[in-house]
């Protein structure tokens, strides 16, 4: 069986075929005593909404446990950072070599970096369709 990343959440909100969950995100140092001063233990506050036939079960202020397969999670980071970051390598030192000017290679990268991104979000359905989230009652 695949693992499993899940966060805890509350209820903001369900519609007829989806439940939207507010997560307070904790990064693994936040018990440590150091966090006030290395700033790496903060909390975040996301918003998710999990597609999902029984979506009338939930309430707003209830308590959930999302679930994603880690598979999942990983090429979701995948297309947002390890991507972007070869693109804006390759392009960088591409345009270097062809003989273009620091300044002008990084605005061309970032450049090419932003149509990506757009891109990326042009195409923001098919990967809610491939990356199911799960939902159930904590």
């Amino acid at each position: 069986m695949a693992e499993v990343i899940e966060h805890t959440g509350i209820v903001k909100g369900v519609t007829e075929n989806s439940v939207e969950v507010e997560m307070t995100v904790r990064e693994a140092c936040a018990q440590c005593r150091a966090r006030a001063v290395c700033g790496t233990g903060a909390e975040e506050r996301r918003f998710i909404t999990v597609y999902t036939e029984q979506a009338r079960a939930f309430q707003p202020g209830e308590e959930v446990v999302v679930s994603v397969s880690q598979g999942m999670g990983l090429r979701a980071a995948v297309f947002a950072y390890v991507i972007p970051f070869l693109l804006l390598l390759a392009v960088l030192l591409g345009t270097l070599e062809a003989g273009l000017s620091e300044p002008q290679a990084g605005v061309v990268s970032l450049a090419v970096l932003a149509v990506y991104y757009f891109a990326l979000w042009l195409v923001r359905g098919r990967f809610e369709k491939e990356i199911i989230f799960k939902i159930r009652k904590s």
